[in-house]
Order: C-alpha cells, then sequence, then structure tokens
C-alpha cells in the first residue's frame, strides 16, 4: 500500500477460513487463499467488530440454509495510526440477506479503572536506576516477613511512578523534540560551520539515540514478542501490534441465561457476582473415577518425596533466570538468555558485615525480588 492511510469495507464475497462459515457447500479453496495472500501482502489488519459472528444468510430452510463471514473492513498501518480505537458493528438481519455494518471512529469507550503498573526494562538502563531503587529500599519499614517485603515493593512501586514520569516523561515527545533539535543544528551547520554547533550536534544525536533505544525496548516489552534489538528498527510495526493488541478485550458478555453486559462496569461487577456465586454453591462432589489402574509407577518412594518438597533457594533462583526479562508468560514468548541487574552494595546491614553466608542470602532474596517485580506488579 502507498504511504496514505486507507481501509477497504465491503462484500468481499469470499471467506478466510472454514470457520467463518457454517452450512452450505465447501468455499473455493483457492479464493481463500488468494484473498489471505493479498491481505498478507498489502499488510492489511482486520478491523475489530462486534454483533453476530457470519455477516450473510442464503435465505434458505433446513439442511440448504448457509451462513457465513463474507463483510469486514481492512485497514493499514497509516489508518490505524490514526484511528487506533475504530472498530466496526454488525447491526441485526432484516430484509437483506447480508447484515448492515456501521464504521465507528469515537475514543475508547472501554477503557476502564487505572492503569496496571508494569515494570519497564528501559528504567534499568538509565544510570540513576539503581540508586533510587536503592535509597527506597533501604528505608526502615516495621514489620516482619512478607510484611516488609510487600511493604517495601509498594513503595517502590509508587516512588518509579514518579520517577518515570519526571526522568522519562513521553518518549515518543521527547524524540520528536530532539529530531527537531538535530535538524535545526543541521540547518545551521549547513549556513555556517562552527565547532561549537558540531559538538552540540553529536551530543544531541547520541542523546536521540539513547531515547531511541528506550522507545523501542518500551514497545518490544509491551507488545510481548521477541525481537533482537540489534536488527532494523521497525517502530510503526510494534505501534500498529499495540493497536491491535489493545482491542482483544471484551466489548460485549451474555450469559447462558440470557442476560446482556455492554459495559466495563457492568461486565466487571457481572463476572463478580457469577463467580461470587459459583465459589459459595453448595455443589455436590462428584464422585471421581478410579485411573490407578491406567497409571504405572515410574518413580520410587525416594522421587516422590523429593518432588513435593519444598524447592531449595538455588532451584528457585535458577527457574527465575530462565524468565527472558522482556517477556511476561505466555505462548508468544520464547526462552533467551537473561541480561540481570546486578544490585551494587557496600554494606548488607548492621550485624552481618562479616557473616558471608548472610550475605550471600541476602543477595539471593535480592535478586529473587527483581525477578519478581515485573510479573507481579500488575
Amino acid at each position: 500500500m502507498g504511504g496514505e492511510p486507507c481501509f477497504f469495507a465491503g462484500d468481499f464475497n469470499v471467506i478466510r477460513s472454514d470457520i467463518e462459515r457454517c452450512g452450505g457447500r465447501p468455499r473455493n479453496r483457492v479464493a481463500i487463499d488468494e484473498f489471505n495472500k493479498w491481505i498478507h501482502q498489502g499488510g492489511l489488519l482486520e478491523m475489530n467488530s462486534q454483533g453476530g459472528k457470519f455477516t450473510w444468510c442464503n435465505g434458505q430452510q433446513g439442511l440448504s440454509i448457509a451462513w457465513a463471514k463474507l463483510d469486514r473492513v481492512l485497514l493499514d498501518a497509516n489508518f490505524l495510526s490514526l484511528f487506533p480505537t475504530a472498530h466496526c458493528l454488525y447491526l441485526p438481519r432484516t430484509t437483506s440477506d447480508h447484515c448492515p455494518m456501521v464504521i465507528e471512529f469515537l475514543s475508547d469507550p472501554f477503557s476502564y479503572g487505572p492503569p496496571p503498573f508494569r515494570f519497564q526494562q528501559m528504567w534499568v538502563e538509565h544510570p540513576d536506576f539503581m540508586t533510587l531503587v536503592q535509597k527506597v529500599w533501604y528505608e526502615s519499614v516495621i514489620g516482619s516477613g512478607l510484611f516488609k517485603l510487600a511493604t517495601k515493593l509498594k513503595k517502590l512501586k509508587v516512588a518509579l511512578r514518579v520517577w518515570n514520569k519526571s526522568v522519562f516523561g513521553r518518549t515518543n515527545t521527547q524524540i520528536a523534540i530532539l529530531e527537531d533539535k538535530i535538524e535545526n543544528l543541521e540547518n545551521l551547520l549547513q549556513r555556517g560551520w562552527g565547532d561549537d554547533i558540531e559538538r552540540e550536534l553529536v551530543r544531541t544525536s547520541n542523546e536521540l539515540s539513547s531515547w531511541r533505544i528506550r522507545e523501542d525496548i518500551r514497545l518490544a516489552q509491551m507488545a510481548k514478542i521477541k525481537w533482537r534489538m540489534g536488527g532494523d528498527r521497525n517502530t510503526k510495526f510494534f505501534h500498529v501490534w499495540l493497536s491491535n493488541k489493545k482491542h482483544r478485550k471484551i466489548h460485549q458478555l451474555r450469559t447462558s441465561n440470557g442476560l446482556e453486559f455492554n459495559s466495563p462496569e457492568a461486565i466487571h461487577l457481572g463476572a463478580v457476582d457469577y463467580f461470587s456465586d459459583f465459589l459459595q454453591r453448595s455443589n455436590p462432589v462428584r464422585e471421581v473415577p478410579d485411573l490407578s489402574s491406567l497409571i504405572s509407577s515410574v518413580i520410587n518412594d525416594e522421587d516422590c518425596v523429593r518432588l513435593c518438597g519444598i524447592p531449595s533457594l538455588v532451584e528457585v533462583k535458577e527457574a527465575l533466570s530462565t524468565i527472558p526479562i522482556n517477556s511476561s508468560p505466555g505462548e508468544d514468548v520464547t526462552p533467551s538468555q537473561v541480561d540481570k541487574v546486578e544490585m551494587e552494595t557496600n554494606s548488607v546491614g548492621k550485624g552481618h558485615q562479616e557473616n558471608e553466608e548472610a550475605k550471600k542470602l541476602h543477595h539471593d532474596v535480592r535478586n529473587l525480588i527483581e525477578k519478581y517485580e515485573e510479573h507481579l506488579l500488575r
């Protein structure tokens, strides 16, 4: 597609896969493959939709009746960047064999609740990050064990939010400011050479490079996909991926008894009521069949005891070290080498200066905290 934003809407008279039809004769496989090939070659995405699963019906009766999704909206990356919350609504079919389709370009009506806290890997690249973490972590907290840990994590979350807003702000805004500054400096150099201007241009270019790396790290982490930083930059790709990913949310919910929830608040309350009733309901325990005869014993009693035992700190640490530092759990993540953030400190605490075992334990616990921050603070 060209540089201008574009979208295609209407009756394409072809489905994308067999799950988009019900009844009737099998669809032409060649036509399906050609349609998907055209979509992929054009870099198009399908607009999110609400309403019925199928948009067309042949109006027949009995075994001759057939449904299919023939109407859709396809858009490119430029269009999605301009209208990230656009979606289409399929209205009920009446006299026509096709469902009427309404396209809405409104702001996201499903934004609900405060934004969750997410640990940003780009923070680690900043030279002041470790100083901030150590300052917050060494503040005195009254309590014991897990209470102190939870309190410190909450305080660290608040401090990181404030620090992120003051230091980073909006990374894309910072990048735009630096790009404009570089353009002005280059124009000055073209009109007349100056050592001061050249030094400022080099400094600004290096600063812009750092901000671009931070933005790439942020986008890759938010998109939750694996991406090698050494490759070509493709920031637009990540913006499109994220815009499409943000739409994967529940906009409408219908229960088995016919109740419909059409707003975030209603869906929230409906889910709470459902699970509250489900957990409080006194259902009779279903008899579990005896499958012991189908399971052969392949481990001895000693191995069984070990499997049921509490894992050691070393085992937990080794397991956590396999988690990609820029990812979150899911099938779209593949394991990679973890770049650890080493917590440097000159003291472990009063009374433990000479106790090497205490130092080792303290260091291990802090490493565990680092790994848990991104996955627990949501």
